[in-house]
């Protein structure tokens, strides 16, 4: 017993040096956390179909792994196309024409300052505030362009490490459960319910912008929009800003139809997108994306923002697993008492009778 505790001591000795020391290389890299986070989704998301291929078929790892990459690469090809074709250009091209963004805004301020609800509010609008707004708009499109770049490089990171992962998979994970300070039920309880955090999130977040972007640009199609398609893809973008979503973009848009007239279809159109734009996120998120891992809306809310200011465009995916980590360690601990006390009545053989 007392071997057993001694080993268990130096075990946790090693593994608190080995998370420091991975602290501080993690904050001198900073630059490259979201590639390597990147590369820990990427290789939870095709780990199996790596394994399948590899061990079961008897594929050449290398071939594999070329083409675990090659289909990587295609699903980042596309989305990143067209924010950097169609998204950016176009977004520039609407705040770059000051004339238009006044006169449409003109548009809208008579219409607000007119509606009897709203004077109650005593609202003020002028040209100089709208201004200040698109210039404020403007001045983020650098930072876009870098957000691009920093991107390209995560995604060489995240591949680059990935690679490496894969081809030592086996060997890599035996080491972190050998690592890890607990029982075999623990480990897997805690190896299993992590992934399928990070998996959840993982396909959530496309799937769901995918989602409320494609009926998005069917009502906006429908109700005479123009440019269906570009605010489609806007609404969808939308679907990752925390709390508001895709409201930030519909809600403008039904204003804007409403206010140039086209009472009728503006207000079918805000019931729409009410009902269906935004009804869509949670079907998804009860239905599919709970089988995956049961999050909580609030911890994915919440989670979302925290993961946004700690890691920046992964936070998406590792800010709702970090929320989510203290109930699923109160859980290893639970697991890990109930155990101690099981052995303590019955003898230090049981986890090999219980695993």
């Amino acid at each position: 017993m007392q071997k057993l505790f001694s080993k268990i001591s130096v075990q946790k000795t090693l593994l608190f040096i080995s998370l420091f020391l991975v602290a501080v290389i993690l904050i001198e890299l900073k630059y490259f956390v979201s590639g390597i986070m990147g590369a820990v989704t990427l290789y939870i998301l095709t780990r199996r179909f790596y394994l399948n291929l590899t061990e079961k078929k008897n594929w050449n790892s290398n071939l594999t792994i070329t083409l675990i990459l090659f289909l990587i690469v295609i699903s980042f090809a596309v989305p990143l196309w067209i924010l950097i074709e169609i998204l950016i250009p176009k977004i520039n091209e609407l705040i770059s024409d000051h004339d238009a963004i006044i006169e449409n805004y003109n548009t809208v301020r008579k219409f607000l300052e007119n509606n009897e609800f709203l004077k109650r509010f005593d609202l003020q609008f002028s040209d100089q505030r709208i201004l200040q707004l698109v210039n404020k708009v403007i001045s983020y499109i650098p930072s876009t362009l870098n957000w691009v770049g920093q991107t390209f490089g995560n995604i060489f990171v995240a591949l680059f490490i990935l690679y490496f992962m894969l081809r030592q998979s086996r060997d890599m994970e035996q080491r972190l459960k050998e690592l890890l300070p607990l029982s075999r039920g623990s480990k897997k309880y805690l190896l299993r319910h992590t992934a399928a955090l990070i998996r959840s999130n993982a396909y959530g977040v496309p799937i769901l912008g995918f989602s409320q972007g494609v009926i998005a640009m069917v009502g906006y199609y429908i109700f005479g929009v123009e440019n269906a398609i570009f605010w489609g893809l806007l609404t969808g973008a939308a679907s990752i800003v925390p709390v508001l979503g895709t409201m930030l973009i519909y809600i403008p848009v039904c204003i804007y139809q409403i206010a140039t007239g086209d009472v009728h279809n503006g207000l079918l159109l805000a019931v729409y997108c009410l009902v269906l734009v935004g009804g869509i996120d949670n079907v998804l998120r009860f239905t599919l994306l709970k089988k995956m891992a049961d999050i909580h809306p609030l911890i994915t809310v919440f989670g979302v923002v925290l993961g946004l200011q700690l890691f920046g465009v992964m936070g998406l995916v590792f800010g709702p697993v970090l929320l989510s980590l203290p109930g699923i360690l109160y859980r290893v601990f639970e697991m890990e008492r109930s155990l101690k006390d099981l052995q303590e009545h019955t003898g230090p053989d049981t986890e090999d009778h219980i695993s």
